[in-house]
């Protein structure tokens, strides 16, 4: 996969507002490579949910560690984010049931659909093209592939 458009690239401090550093950083470098305002709110939605993980499941909590983000075009004219985290990983099959599960729409007459978590993968995946997990050593990558152009 070759890279076609400068490369954004940039290291967070994991934090409760980390999310939001990184999303108005990836729209300003949207912005500059003509990408629509709606696909620019897609990726940000995506990008918080996989930032946020890095920080609740990942680090657990814990502020300033650190979160590599990337984005780049590649030769497909996909947009491809990178959000790496050096925390706990998920096991392959704990990735493929994230990704795989069923969104639940809440009903305000049942608390049982009321579930704050386990959506975040599902909504990437359905706003995007493809989404990998590649754990290498203790360094987790979520890769995010979205057609923009």
């Amino acid at each position: 996969m070759d890279i076609v458009t400068e490369r954004f690239s940039k290291l967070y401090s994991s934090s409760p507002d980390v999310s939001r550093d990184i999303a108005e950083d990836m729209q300003e470098y949207l912005r500059g490579n003509q990408i629509s305002q709606a696909i620019i709110d897609q990726v940000e939605l995506c990008l918080v949910e996989v930032v946020n993980n890095a920080y609740e499941h990942a680090y657990q909590y814990s502020n300033e560690q650190p979160i590599e983000c990337s984005c780049f075009f590649n030769s497909d004219n996909e947009l491809v984010f990178e959000v790496s985290d050096y925390g706990k990983s998920m096991s392959k099959e704990e990735f493929n049931r994230a990704v795989s599960g069923e969104f639940i729409e809440p009903d305000p007459d049942d608390p049982e659909t009321w579930t704050t978590s386990g959506r975040g993968f599902i909504i990437v995946v359905q706003l995007t093209d493809n989404l990998e997990y590649i754990k290498n050593g203790n360094k987790n990558t979520f890769k995010i592939f979205k057609r923009a152009l």
